[in-house]
């Protein structure tokens, strides 16, 4: 297949993305476009992807997409930051791959709430090396939706995660008590179960997986005979301890540039994670979860305000949620909010 035609392919379904198809000689304008690839691959809630990009020369701006806000279980779009936050950190990792030089700011226009950063590069030597197992951890990070296999974690990942042989964000306060474990994710079935007797919030929530999703290229594509995800994902029923380890990040104030980081170090973490050979599913812990943010604390010692949990493992079955090609989330260049 001729470079031309991968180019063209990997426009339009980003998880073909190669980094061998990078326009490595082209403008650096194109070459940021092409990268785009890879930031959409970030996590978000439901996969709705509330993400747009604005490039221009050397700068690529990032504005949350409040179109594809979910306003019954994310009434203060919290998550929807989250997620914009994870593609920040995505996009910045990826350009630091590729030997790019970044300078990132964050909400850097105050009359502009929408603009959630400013990425300014500088030009790329054409033989800047290319961090080939950071674009694999890229590649291979998927959100586990099928519940997790009943075997144990990798050794490197236990390591890392328990014993600091790595520097995990500050935010991040692994789970190390069992029983803690059980009794947390105990309660947020319940929570779940509690929340989904709301017909608003059951639609909603129903509206973004379902099998015709995969036609739009977002959201969650599940089959009409596949398990609950809050079920498979997140019970302890028929789990080996060793197979899953559960996380909490945690934030120190409950403001959207809070919330923005919390997603960069979401995006870290689910890197490293990857990295390692290990994915994890993802659940947010809005205000109305009081029962399960306020057991956490007491029986964690986790500090901050817990906002995400987190469940690695390796999948069961994996599910690869589609992702929106560059062309549909570019904003033109002229574009003023």
């Amino acid at each position: 297949m001729s470079t031309a035609i991968q180019q063209s392919r990997s426009s339009q379904n980003p998880r073909e993305v190669s980094a061998d198809d990078f326009p490595g000689h082209a403008s650096t304008e194109d070459q940021l476009k092409f990268l785009v690839n890879y930031a959409v691959l970030a996590p978000s809630v439901h996969n709705t992807q509330p993400w747009l990009f604005r490039i221009l020369d050397r700068t690529v701006e990032i504005y949350a997409d409040r179109s594809r806000a979910l306003p019954v279980t994310d009434p203060e779009d919290r998550s929807l930051v989250i997620s914009c936050g994870s593609c920040v950190g995505l996009f910045r990792t990826t350009l630091e791959a590729f030997g790019f030089d970044v300078t990132c700011s964050i909400f850097p226009d105050l009359s502009d709430p929408d603009l959630m950063a400013r990425i300014v590069v500088e030009p790329r030597s054409s033989d800047a090396p290319v961090n080939a197992s950071m674009l694999r951890a890229i590649k291979t990070r998927n959100t586990i939706r099928r519940g997790f296999m009943n075997l144990p974690l990798p050794t490197p990942f236990m390591e890392y995660f328990h014993q600091g042989a790595g520097a995990l964000p500050d935010s991040v306060c692994v789970v190390d008590d069992q029983e803690a474990e059980t009794m947390i994710l105990t309660q947020l079935l319940k929570t779940e179960k509690s929340n989904r007797q709301d017909i608003h919030y059951r639609r909603e929530s129903e509206s973004w997986m379902h099998p015709m999703r995969i036609r739009s290229r977002d959201g969650v594509p599940m089959p009409p005979e596949e398990a609950d995800p809050i079920l498979s994902c997140w019970s302890t029923e028929d789990q080996q301890a060793e197979a899953t380890q559960l996380a909490v990040i945690t934030e120190s104030k409950d403001s959207p540039r809070a919330w923005l980081q919390t997603g960069e170090d979401l995006m870290e973490t689910l890197l490293t994670a990857a990295g390692l050979g290990v994915n994890a599913a993802i659940m947010n812990l809005p205000p109305s979860a009081t029962d399960v943010r306020n057991l956490i604390r007491p029986l964690t010692g986790c500090e901050g305000d817990p906002i995400l949990l987190l469940r690695f493992g390796r999948p069961r079955r994996k599910l690869i949620t589609p992702r929106r090609s560059p062309v549909d989330v570019m904003l033109h260049p002229g574009f003023r909010h």
